[in-house]
């Protein structure tokens, strides 16, 4: 879980549809009931604060390069 003073770091992780789908199912359900949302990313496991989009911004970027598309959602907090 990701403390607060913990050094730097960015984890990436590719996943298949099914994953995808169970994960962004999961945060919506989360979002919703108002709770914590535990991310793995990597076999690591992340809490994103169920109050993390009320303190936090949202974006949405959608970008073509050369002809590859990307969407990405991104949420910061502190």
């Amino acid at each position: 879980m990701a403390r607060e003073g913990m050094q730097n770091m960015e984890l990436k992780e590719t996943l298949d549809r099914n994953r995808f789908l169970e994960m962004l199912q999961g945060w919506t359900r989360a979002i919703e009931q108002n709770q914590d949302f535990e991310v793995r990313v990597n076999g690591q496991s992340h809490i994103i604060p169920a109050d993390a989009i009320d303190r936090g911004r949202l974006r949405v970027e959608y970008e073509i390069d050369r002809g590859e598309y990307e969407f990405e959602l991104t949420l910061k907090w502190r």
